[in-house]
């Protein structure tokens, strides 16, 4: 394989492959043995991850700058030919299902292959070709304007990642003029956010109306392959983060307003967990990951062999820039078996978050893709995804000094106690989306009350000092799940718990944690979720006293 900046990109021939896929579908239909079926099945596989290896370079480069006309042409060649090419792998797996050879499939390959292309045959249509091709378009758009707004802050053009550095400072003004520079910000953008926003719900719940699910929220628990719990069972979670991990937050927050010795803590007091500053990583991009080759080869030798091959080949993007698209996230190149980690450094300690957070996806997704027998088994559900990558943060622990040297402790607090902090907003998240999906035509001033209702209940502690977007209700738009992933973001407060036990396990016994830990990573997306969890030897999260457990065991650390 080559670097990642000298893979050669070609528009992959989507005609042709449309035209494969009507011959294969034909010859699935008249396979004469199961052995027959087998081998069209795996060909069929082996070539998809050719043209959507050349996807996800696309979208690579695309998302590294969203300026870039060959690349947003690229995508948007994507999003218009995907929707046929789902429908005609819809009808692919439906001669499959039908196929008299259908259990000898299931007992090779495991009965998640097989529930998911049942599920499959319920979430695409003729009928929403067409909105499904928009809704891409209207997600490229939120991407667009995202990544392109601007601001002038002290003297330096910025975007809202620049901003966040400043929102860190030991100096209470230039957080709070930050923070209200953030907040302007995204005032500027908030109409066209708003109205964009919209239309994207009006658009899906039409759309799962038209496949007849009674709600875009029913359509997306299968979407999101939630086989193992509904809606209720989320609400329940719910439930039990505010009866248990609220009141703790609101008493580590009153701490931190004790530490940095003010009246109230405002929201631009909420990063800075030290009076005296927070942790800072030592070094530039080049230096943190050197720094992370060292940690990953001592943690074990598979973390060091991945690290080499993730170096060797440049799988990396993280340096913000203008026209960069807002976030992190880790993709993966089937062709390559090879992750790649995109991310948007600002010379904070979330630099180090991010070469274990997303190392902790690439770790898992370039183990398993060695491993499982099908391409789809490279990556589990997110609710077990996150847990990867979660866990892996708190594995790193360890070697902190190699980042932050006498502000390791310092590190490990404040990392601790926002893994905690962060899963309230986490539910007012999911919450907000069951909300306004409930009622999809509500208004946006309506969105906003909702939002702010939330932060009431979840986050009691959070006061913007008057900055008026924010105190309407306007903190939800900086959340880009909810509009590019919906309904993708409780999996991370549920992962949290998994993590949570893992931190608490490998202060007793590091060594079976990590084998219980890279045993999860092994097995990829072979197996459902709950399976993986008892695979893991970790807790349900939706059953009662799991999450009690879990606070108590912080309480020692935090408090």
């Amino acid at each position: 394989m080559e670097k990642f900046s000298k893979l050669a990109y070609q528009r992959p021939d989507l005609d042709s492959v449309k035209k494969e896929m009507r011959e294969y579908i034909e010859k699935l239909k008249a396979a004469a043995s199961y052995e027959e079926l087998r081998s069209l099945f795996l060909e069929r596989k082996q070539k998809d991850t050719v043209w959507s290896t050349m996807q996800r370079i696309a979208h690579i480069r695309n998302t590294g700058d969203t300026r870039d006309p060959f690349y947003a042409a690229e995508m948007d060649y994507f999003h218009r030919e995907l929707p046929q090419l789902t429908l005609l792998n819809k009808e692919a797996e439906r001669a499959i299902l039908d196929s008299p050879y259908l259990e000898e499939l299931r007992a090779e390959f495991g009965p998640v292959l097989i529930k998911d292309m049942e599920v499959r045959q319920k979430l695409s249509d003729e009928s929403v070709v067409g909105d499904m091709v928009e809704e891409a378009r209207l997600t490229q758009e939120y991407s667009r304007i995202s990544s392109q707004a601007e601001t002038t802050f002290r003297g330096k053009s910025c975007n809202f990642y620049g901003l966040l550095k400043a929102m860190q400072s030991t100096d209470r003004a230039e957080r709070k003029e930050a923070m209200f520079a953030w907040g302007d910000l995204y005032q500027e953008i908030s109409g066209q956010l708003d109205e964009l926003y919209g239309r994207m719900v009006t658009l899906r719940d039409g759309m799962a109306k038209k496949l007849g699910f009674s709600s875009y929220t029913e359509y997306a628990y299968l979407n999101r392959g939630r086989y193992d719990y509904n809606a209720d069972d989320v609400e329940r979670f719910r439930r039990q983060v505010k009866e248990y991990v609220v009141p703790l937050c609101a008493r580590l927050r009153e701490k931190q307003a004790e530490r940095l010795q003010v009246e109230r803590l405002h929201y631009y007091d909420e990063s800075l967990i030290f009076p005296e500053g927070n942790a800072v990583p030592q070094g530039g991009k080049d230096e943190l990951v050197e720094k992370a080759s060292r940690m990953y080869h001592a943690l074990s030798p598979e973390t060091g062999a991945f690290f080499d091959f993730m170096t060797e080949h440049e799988l990396f993007d993280l340096e913000t820039r203008p026209g960069k698209r807002p976030g992190g996230y880790c993709s993966f190149l089937p062709a390559y078996k090879a992750p790649f980690i995109f991310s948007n450094f600002n010379g904070t300690s979330a630099d180090v978050d991010v070469l274990t957070h997303e190392a902790g996806h690439a770790f898992e997704a370039y183990t398993a893709s060695r491993l499982v027998a099908l391409p789809e088994f490279t990556t589990p559900g997110a609710e077990v995804a996150e847990i990867h990558s979660m866990s892996m943060e708190h594995f790193a622990y360890p070697y902190m000094e190699l980042f932050f040297g006498d502000q390791a402790d310092h590190y490990r607090y404040a990392h601790l106690m926002d893994a905690l902090e962060v899963i309230p907003y986490m539910v007012s998240v999911d919450e907000f989306q069951h909300r306004v999906y409930a009622k999809p035509d509500m208004t946006a001033k309506e969105r906003r009350e909702i939002w702010r209702q939330l932060e009431k209940t979840y986050l009691p502690w959070r006061d913007y000092d008057g900055h008026p977007f924010l105190e309407e209700g306007g903190f939800w738009m900086q959340k880009q799940h909810i509009f590019l992933y919906p309904f993708y973001y409780i999996e991370y407060a549920l992962a949290q718990m998994g993590a949570f036990a893992f931190y608490g396990r490998m202060k007793k016994d590091r060594e079976q944690a990590w084998a219980d830990y890279y045993r999860l990573c092994q097995a990829g997306g072979s197996k459902g979720y709950f399976e993986l969890l008892r695979l893991a030897s970790l807790d349900n999260p939706f059953e009662e006293g799991t999450v009690k457990k879990i606070v108590e065991d912080l309480e020692g650390d935090l408090l």
